[in-house]
């Protein structure tokens, strides 16, 4: 089979963009990747390790026949970093994404973007805490679902290219409307984010008797937390453009807790059972 795409721009060269960059070469499913972003140090490892081809350091050097523009940026970013892209791009590029919000980008980049150059919303769910290039790693999408957002106004043949491309890097690709993706990430992705970023910070902020309570922290408070080590600014990011569903997630989840904490402080141990055990099977049904 030949090349999806020549010439390649990954706006964000880290852990998805990447890896992402390592499969598409390796797969040789892109004849040309060129990396861009803010790091030239992160740059010059990716060129070094065989992520990209070579880079850029300035917009106005993307190669005119560039065929794919990948934002892997923060999400707050991706429309306005790709505005400054546009007077490099050619009819009948490609531009996705990689971003954990759909909506506001999906409209973001369909109002950004001319005739004739196309938008194709996408999220890959893999990846861990790490960043930067050197997170990148073969085969991180194998067997993961990467959603893609079409709107009425995608073009088909674009759909198809973009959908290919992550099928063969070996990710199962599932259609779905921004609205609903956000509302189903805001629920298992992005609220144990905030959950766990306020649960350390609450670790941080309790004294008993001077002693160091991280110093006690063992494997499951680490396993509980690890994604705490997230990038703060990706999340701050997330969280304001995904605002109204997380935003209702996190009023249930609060309800919730300010149940649980009322059969707790009221010595209500058959509710607390039955809810702990609840909660047993349904974790039990997750794949």
């Amino acid at each position: 089979m030949g090349f999806i795409f020549r010439k390649m721009v990954v706006v964000g060269v880290g852990l998805i963009g990447g890896s992402l960059a390592l499969d598409a070469k390796r797969h040789r499913l892109v004849e040309e990747i060129i990396g861009f972003g803010r790091s030239e140090q992160n740059l010059r490892f990716a060129k070094k390790h065989g992520i990209v081809d070579r880079y850029l350091l300035d917009e106005g050097d993307t190669p005119e026949d560039t065929d794919f523009l990948l934002s892997a940026t923060p999400v707050q970013a991706e429309v306005s970093t790709t505005a400054r892209f546009l007077p490099a791009l050619q009819q009948g590029c490609i531009v996705s994404d990689v971003g954990s919000v759909k909506g506001e980008i999906v409209r973001g980049m369909e109002k950004l973007l001319p005739p004739g150059i196309h938008f194709v919303g996408a999220h890959p769910i893999a990846g861990s805490e790490q960043w930067g290039a050197e997170a990148a790693k073969t085969d991180l999408f194998v067997l993961h679902r990467c959603i893609l957002t079409p709107t009425r106004k995608t073009d088909e043949q674009a759909l198809k290219k973009v959908a290919t491309l992550w099928r063969r890097v070996g990710a199962r690709v599932e259609m779905m409307d921004p609205e609903t993706h956000d509302k189903i990430l805001g629920v298992i992705s992005h609220l144990p984010h905030v959950l766990v970023y306020a649960l350390v910070n609450s670790l941080a902020r309790t004294q008993v008797s001077g002693v160091d309570l991280k110093s006690y922290c063992a494997g499951g408070f680490k396993d509980f937390t690890r994604i705490a080590s997230s990038r703060p600014e990706l999340w701050r990011d997330i969280c304001l453009m995904n605002r109204k569903s997380i935003g209702k997630t996190l009023g249930d989840y609060i309800k919730n807790l300010e149940r649980l904490k009322g059969w707790i402080e009221k010595g209500r141990g058959a509710l607390l059972e039955r809810e702990f055990a609840r909660a047993n099977e349904i974790r039990g049904q997750i794949p």
